[in-house]
This record gives structure tokens, sequence and C-alpha cells, in this order.
């Protein structure tokens, strides 16, 4: 038991001593992998208990790693605006949202934009509560990026070229930040190459 605890707390922000039956039973579906069982289970203990932080950062966390990201950012909407400076709230939110927007395969959505730029100012508020945390920084180069891709689409209403060239110069300086930390990250090159050549497609 003591071993569980300590491995929740490496992995999650906040207190996980639940007291509340539905909590328990959400912590035990984690342990199975069940994340969507566990997000029904921590919803119900917010339902109980709406001063229960801790059963709502866990419903947008389970909700998120069980794909699905609509009630994922739902719950961290709600967490985020009792606990505006949870900067991991953000990083979900921000993932949820990124992830959402790539399940949308219809060119013209007009869901598309929001949730992209949601993400750029969901990692951009977390680079201001944790400035040295590369994964924000990671996560918004990635985000400017889909973005660069999103508003090079020739369809009317979507195409901005300037939109383009500033997201993808945006996204690149992003990644390269997080090059600069560890220049092992092939990963990261390969990234940074990507967004490179969205700027030399939309020039041609």
């Amino acid at each position: 038991m003591r071993r569980l605890v300590i491995l929740f707390n490496v992995l999650l922000p906040l207190s996980l001593l639940a007291q509340e039956p539905f909590e328990r039973l959400g912590q035990r579906s984690m342990m199975n992998g069940d994340f969507g069982s566990a997000a029904n289970y921590f919803e119900k203990a917010y339902s109980a208990d709406n001063s229960n932080m801790n059963a709502l950062y866990l419903m947008g966390y389970s909700a998120y790693h069980a794909n699905n990201y609509k009630k994922s950012i739902k719950a961290f909407d709600k967490l985020i605006a009792y606990k505006p400076d949870e900067s991991v709230a953000y990083y979900y939110r921000g993932k949820a949202k990124l992830n959402l927007c790539q399940q949308i395969k219809e060119l013209n959505s007009t869901e598309k934009e929001p949730l992209l730029l949601g993400a750029i100012r969901d990692f951009s508020t977390g680079i201001s509560l944790n400035p040295s945390d590369m994964k924000f920084y990671q996560n918004r180069g990635l985000a400017y990026q889909e973005y660069s891709v999103y508003k090079s689409q020739k369809v009317n209403g979507i195409y901005n070229k300037n939109a383009v060239v500033s997201a993808a110069n945006s996204s690149i300086a992003d990644l390269k930040k997080v090059l600069a930390e560890n220049s092992a990250r092939r990963d990261i090159v390969n990234q940074i190459e990507r967004s490179k050549q969205i700027l030399i497609d939309i020039n041609r």
C-alpha cells in the first residue's frame, strides 16, 4: 500500500489520500489501467462534493488517458476556475485540446481553430507559471506547428499565409529551446525540420 501511494505521488501533483469511496474505486481502476471507469468514479466523487479538487483533477487526468478529451477539458476548465495557478491542469487541458483537434477530420470544421489557439494559450500559461519546464515549450511548439498546417490549407476562411509563417517560426523557436536543453533529441530535430518545411512550402 505504501508503494501505491508513492507511485501516485510521483505521477500526480495533488493529494491522493482518498477518503471518499468513489475516489478509492477510481484509484483502483487507474491502477488497473481502466481510465474510462476511473473518470466516471471521480466524476461521481466530485458530484458528491464540489469542493473536492483532488477528484476533479483525477477526473480530468483519467478522462484524458481514456481519450475522452471533451470530458477532460470540462474537468480542467472547472479545476482552473478554482485553482488558476495549477500548471499541470493547463498542461493536460492543452494536450486534450490538441488531441481533440487531431480527431476532427473535416478540413473546414469551425472547431479546429479555437482548439488549436486554446492549446497554445494553455501551454503559454504553463510557461508563465513554470518557465523552466520544457514540456510546455515542446507542446506549444507542436501546437504552433499544427496551427501553421491548419492555416496553410487552401480553404476559404482558413488560409492565411501570414499566420502560417508566424506560427511556424514560433514553433521553431519553442522547439529549439527544448533542443538546447537536450541536443540528443532526434524527435525534436525532426519536428524543427517539419516546421522549416512548412515555411519552404508556403513561400513556393
